[in-house]
């Protein structure tokens, strides 16, 4: 099969769309399906029955991407983590200042997972069986997050636009505030704002003036 893909805005995007596309959108719908389910579910109620009905999908087709629910779980797990760094990674282009690369990755950050509520339950909670697979997963994933932000803030140090501390410190700090506001804050307030104010906060506690750094990205 060779068509032309259309965006979400119905403009053809200009490359034919192949079966591979079709394969890979057919797999997001599995992850999307076995995410809102095992979110919101103990796991041993979410069979590979459900999670095909939703997808719509057969469950032959089902078990041709992920050979057990087991795997399947592992999957949503990776998918989601792998999304998220490469979301944040992309946001922080090198011609622009270290703090405003860091006060967009931070950004893009909360604003992801605060779009993604149910990989944040799915995240919370734990199936013990999987326990061993499932850290492996999470610590490989943490510490490319942890190296990203980290070399930002040893770029600034390096430069002399943060004060000298610990950046293995400062990553944590902002790791932990991150994940914070996003599970106990609540909805009280636009997260654009709050995502906003709490990079200015994380720029002030390394020493940086956030409004003599801040960009516009719409310069009037």
């Amino acid at each position: 099969m060779n068509r032309t893909g259309i965006n979400s805005a119905g403009i053809p995007n200009g490359r034919p769309f192949h079966v591979h596309d079709e394969q890979a959108a057919k797999r997001e719908r599995i992850l999307a399906a076995a995410l809102k389910l095992f979110a919101h579910e103990p796991y041993q109620a979410v069979t590979m029955d459900r999670v095909a009905e939703a997808a719509r999908v057969a469950k032959g087709t089902l078990y041709l991407y992920f050979p057990s629910k087991d795997a399947l779980y592992l999957g949503v797990l990776s998918d989601g983590l792998d999304t998220a760094y490469r979301t944040y990674q992309s946001s922080a282009d090198p011609r622009l200042p270290v703090v405003e690369r860091l006060r967009r990755s931070i950004a893009v950050m909360v604003e992801f997972y605060d779009q993604r509520r149910d990989f944040l339950q799915f995240f919370a909670t734990e199936e013990p069986r999987l326990a061993e697979a499932r850290n492996r997963i999470i610590e490989g994933s943490r510490e490319r997050g942890f190296n990203f932000f980290a070399s930002l803030i040893e770029e600034g140090i390096r430069t002399g636009v943060f004060t000298r501390i610990d950046p293995r410190l400062a990553t944590f700090t902002i790791q932990g505030a991150i994940r914070s506001l996003l599970l106990y804050y609540g909805t009280s307030r636009p997260v654009s704002d709050l995502s906003r104010e709490l990079g200015n906060l994380m720029l002030r506690s390394l020493g940086a003036d956030p409004s003599q750094h801040f960009k516009p990205e719409h310069p009037q």
